[in-house]
């Protein structure tokens, strides 16, 4: 299978709204294909998977153990280490001083509905932990929703009708990270809000994690703490939405200039036929 092909397989398998990823950026990110695929991770991935599943369909639904998978995923597929997440309640302890306030340094306030919306998580840079007087040092603000929630439904008894992906897009704008992850457990949303553009919308299913590996591959290729912290800064999962953006800009100008171009020609065209005819045509 050719590098192309393989790429635009496992995006065929994403579920993509707005601006993603450009095949060109892909194929320069990573010629040789998604990062290799551990297949004792995916063993152990689906005894977690179906303990969590089997939890919550049961008659009680344990809300530590839908966090514990959360946190699971985060820590074991995606690697991150403690020192770059900032939690109110990482693996079911209460947090420290620190941490509760790193987190209200990205809470926000929507005024025309008196509704304050704020992260669960907070990606950071690992020397930015405890420095918490600036929106910029998250690299990922993340929301954890009960697992029967729609992500793009509006939450139940909210006075703000608006859907955690929308919410997560709100509080992206509001304190200038890039990068949001929305879940319910089975679903993980990518909310990519840069400033001034189009907000994207990925999601990934782990379901799907389990029965088509290459949607794990990539969900791990692009949000592992490698992607973050472990690559040059023009490498980085927001360096390659950016370049993404830029790529599908230019084909829209030049769609653009090729519409004008043919266009002028129709012109030019249809005013020679009617100077053949003095005229007459027109």
């Amino acid at each position: 299978m050719s590098i192309a092909r393989h790429h635009a397989e496992w995006l065929s398998l994403l579920e993509i709204s707005g601006p993603f990823l450009s095949m060109p950026v892909l194929m320069r990110a990573f010629p040789q294909g998604l990062d290799a695929h551990d297949s004792e991770l995916a063993q152990t991935l689906r005894i977690v998977y179906e303990e969590w599943l089997d939890n919550q369909r049961g008659l009680q639904p344990d809300p530590a153990i839908h966090r514990a998978w959360i946190e699971w995923v985060l820590r074991n597929v995606l690697e991150m280490p403690a020192e770059v997440i900032i939690s109110s309640d990482l693996n079911g302890h209460k947090a420290d001083q620190s941490s509760k306030d790193g987190l209200s340094d990205f809470a926000i306030t929507v005024a025309e509905y008196a509704e304050t919306i704020h992260p669960d998580l907070a990606i950071v840079g690992p020397t930015s932990v405890g420095e918490h007087d600036s929106h910029s040092a998250a690299r990922l603000l993340m929301q954890i929703l009960p697992p029967g929630q729609d992500l793009e439904k509006p939450l139940a008894q909210h006075y703000w009708l608006a859907s955690p992906a929308t919410r997560m897009m709100t509080l992206l704008h509001a304190t200038g990270t890039r990068l949001g992850l929305v879940t319910n457990g089975e679903r993980w949303m990518l909310v990519d809000a840069p400033k001034g553009e189009t907000t994207g919308f990925t999601s990934w299913y782990a379901e799907l994690w389990l029965d088509e590996p290459l949607t794990l591959r990539a969900f791990r290729s692009l949000l592992s703490v490698r992607r973050f912290f472990g690559v040059a800064d023009k490498e980085s999962i927001e360096a390659l939405l950016a370049a993404s953006a830029s790529d599908q800009q230019e084909v829209t100008d030049q769609l653009g200039y090729q519409v004008r171009r043919a266009v002028e020609m129709l012109v030019q065209a249809i005013d020679l036929a009617d100077q053949d005819r003095e005229h007459s045509l027109l």
